[in-house]
């Protein structure tokens, strides 16, 4: 195996964090380059259909990747393993330009000489005010932020409406009360969205703004380039003079890392101290952040800390639609729903799901169904079925599901509207959980138990002899 320039190992870094673990790990880590020659790279992949998957899904992220960390542009090429050798990478044909998302373009001056210059090609004169950014990807004076990723492609939930309105605040007024400001949660919830949204409105309002976007991992690593090459002052200089805005990812990350979190400490003093505007993510609360000193845990409580949770269901449903969107995908609503109803709790899984039903509608020439997509997903869906299920769940569904209150649900009405959505809530009551009859019956009004067997057997009559009831009920069983 031909040994893999390093610049390939920093796009693999930059691509991890577009995609899914499981995408990544699946199409990307397996990449072997067999040839390298200025601008053109020939990459050997296993198999004809992993080729056409990975042109469809992944070429626009591998140009973005490589334009990320070389700061030009490249040709790519893919060889299955085994067949004839393609002609040199000179002469390999041009490849699909990159998605229009995807182009690279420079709002904010280069001063070091660590960033590569792009071609005058790549640049595009900055707008003026609040202007509408072109979309792809921007390069700050330090990293990269994708205007994809701006406030109004943030899909707002109760969850995250408060970090949202945070981010905004902070974005349009930096270094006000705002400031440092902490968003956490969980991976995969919109944390980097917000970041990126941050700078971006930032360019919007100014242009010149200088702004730093990079990962606590990035920092650490630069930081112990500069104490081997004993240029820890031009660090220092770097990091505490040149940016307006300094914004940072994972900042767990420093933990445990005694040099990198003291001159974290000390940069972030340096630039609070300034009014320069802060803004962090890390996975879980400063107080739960038990690697980081404690000067630095309480620095980071000085500010304002806000979480993201989760989106709801209807959220995770306009993340989806959003995403297709965006993408010129069309995924009908009954497929929506049951991903959504699958996939609760990470935004990136959400997409990795729209990944895979768009190879597999492309490289079979087919539409996509709720039948083609329960197949496609199968084992996404399975890893993320909730094996304990609650009354309270399953009548939650059930309620979102026929679009009535909980109150209504137990009613004592008998209108149909109200009174089948009950039968079907206790049906799947006494299938997925352990209740027994009393108390399905309590946890539905204070009902008898004779009611609830009453509504068992209907359904499970009904299930045999009428469609639509049945399609309700599988509906309902993919959202639990």
């Amino acid at each position: 195996m031909k040994e893999h320039p390093g610049f390939w190992q920093s796009a693999l870094q930059q691509l991890q964090s577009m995609t899914t673990p499981e995408m990544f790990k699946s199409w990307l880590l397996p990449l072997e380059i067999l040839s390298v020659e200025e601008s053109a790279i020939v990459f050997q992949v296993p198999t004809p259909f992993f080729n056409t998957f990975l042109k469809s899904n992944f070429e626009g992220k591998i140009l973005n990747a490589l334009a990320m960390v070389t700061g030009k542009s490249f040709q790519v090429s893919y060889q299955v393993a085994g067949s004839e050798p393609l002609l040199g990478p000179g002469n390999a044909s041009p490849p699909p330009e990159p998605e229009p998302v995807r182009k690279i373009f420079d709002f904010a001056p280069r001063t070091e000489s660590s960033f590569p210059t792009p071609s005058p090609s790549e640049i595009v004169q900055p707008p003026v005010g609040n202007s509408k950014l072109p979309k792809g990807l921007i390069k700050c004076t330090s990293g990269y932020v994708d205007t994809f990723h701006n406030f109004e492609y943030f899909i707002v939930s109760s969850g995250t409406q408060f970090a949202h309105a945070a981010a905004k605040a902070a974005a349009n007024f930096p270094g006000g009360k705002y400031n440092p400001l902490l968003i956490y949660g969980p991976s995969g919830l919109g944390k980097t969205h917000l970041l990126h949204a941050i700078a971006i409105q930032m360019l919007r309002n100014n242009p010149q703004a200088r702004i730093c976007y990079l990962s606590a991992e990035q920092f650490v690593n630069e930081f112990i380039e500069s104490v081997k090459n004993k240029a820890t002052n031009h660090f220092h200089s770097r990091y505490r003079s040149s940016f307006d805005a300094f914004l940072i990812d994972d900042i767990q990350y420093i933990g445990g890392k005694e040099k990198s979190e003291e001159e974290f400490f000390h940069t972030f003093n340096h630039l609070f101290g300034s009014h320069n505007q802060v803004v962090l993510t890390s996975d879980k609360p400063p107080r739960e952040l038990h690697n980081l000193e404690e000067r630095l845990v309480t620095r980071l409580q000085q500010g304002l800390v806000v979480d993201v949770k989760p989106p709801d269901l209807e959220t995770r449903i306009a993340i989806l639609k959003a995403k297709a969107e965006a993408e010129d995908l069309y995924v009908p609503n009954e497929v929506c729903l049951m991903i959504a109803g699958h996939i609760r709790n990470n935004v990136r899984e959400l997409e990795g799901a729209l990944i895979r039903l768009s190879a597999e509608a492309s490289i079979n020439g087919t539409e996509i169904t709720l039948d083609m997509a329960r197949e496609a997903l199968s084992d996404m869906l399975n890893e993320n079925k909730n094996n304990n299920l609650s009354i309270e769940s399953i009548n939650k569904c059930v309620c979102q599901y026929f679009k009535i209150s909980l109150t209504e649900l137990n009613s004592k009405s008998r209108e149909r509207k109200y009174s089948e959505p009950r039968q079907i809530a206790m049906y799947l009551t006494r299938k997925y959980t352990k209740k027994t009859l009393p108390e399905i019956a309590f946890a539905f009004g204070g009902k008898d138990h004779s009611t609830v067997i009453h509504a068992i057997k209907k359904i499970e009559k009904e299930l045999i002899t009428s469609p639509t009831l049945k399609k309700y009920v599988e509906d309902i069983q993919q959202m639990l």
